[in-house]
């Protein structure tokens, strides 16, 4: 008898569930990705093009007017491995970033930044502990994780003067190489020149660039989703390039 009322009571269940139709679902585009590209930077010596590692990344252009970037890097040369996502606003500026880190010793930590108007928020976690922090900020600011392909977005912060050069305040992160230590940020005022606009050829094609100095990082960005073209370091033999660029369309 027990059982019979078990089965009567499953039955019922099954009755008074909604079903699902196939024309519920949404068959279209996504409605929070407005376009979406994706790419892939290749790491090199500049001397002889000896392959170091790679980063691929994808953009989602949201109907807002705001980008999320999804980034892996694998800097395989050194044993170093980053995933990271930013998200920023229409203007460029950092909304809620994400970065882990990888050492050659293994598992270095992560640390997650949030922006809410002129308040940063950090939470660091890693093996060895955690550390929270919150602290001012200005308009003008962005959240440098090391992944070279945000470094685009990070140089559209700051006014351009007669010059070139801009001004802004960047939030740094710090991963220690053996990490011994929790990874977190440091609030630092930079300044940085624009050259000029040049036409550069990397192996995923000819693209109008616009040409910036940083201390000693030369990078060349392009279009209106400012994606890091070519980006070399003057003091050492190693540079960046854009091995694959691709606008992903809807079905």
């Amino acid at each position: 008898m027990r059982e019979l009322l078990l089965i009567a009571s499953l039955l019922c269940a099954t009755v008074v569930q909604a079903p699902v139709y196939a024309e519920d679902e949404n068959t279209g585009t996504n409605l929070n990705v407005s376009r979406e590209i994706v790419g892939t930077l290749r790491l090199q010596t500049k001397s002889d093009q000896r392959f170091r590692g790679t980063e691929e990344w994808r953009i989602f252009v949201h109907p807002d007017g705001s980008r999320t970037m999804i980034l892996t890097k694998d800097f395989l040369a050194a044993n170093a491995l980053q995933i990271m996502t930013a998200h920023v606003d229409q203007n460029f500026r950092p909304i809620d970033v994400y970065a882990t880190y990888w050492v050659p010793d293994g598992y270095r930590g992560s640390i997650r930044v949030a922006l809410d108007g002129e308040t940063l928020r950090a939470v660091s976690e890693a093996p060895t502990g955690s550390n929270t922090e919150e602290i001012s900020v200005p308009d003008e600011v962005s959240v440098v994780t090391h992944g070279e392909s945000m470094n685009g977005w990070y140089l559209a912060q700051g006014e351009r003067d007669a010059e070139g050069t801009h001004k802004a305040t960047y939030y740094i992160l710090g991963p220690t190489r053996d990490g011994s230590e929790i990874v977190r940020g440091l609030l630092v005022p930079e300044t940085f020149q624009y050259i000029g606009k040049e036409t550069v050829t990397v192996p995923a094609g000819t693209f109008e660039t616009e040409r910036y100095l940083l201390t000693n990082i030369e990078m060349w960005i392009t279009g209106e989703d400012r994606i890091l073209v070519k980006q070399s370091l003057t003091d050492e033999d190693k540079e960046y390039v854009l091995s694959h660029l691709e606008e992903i369309q809807a079905d």
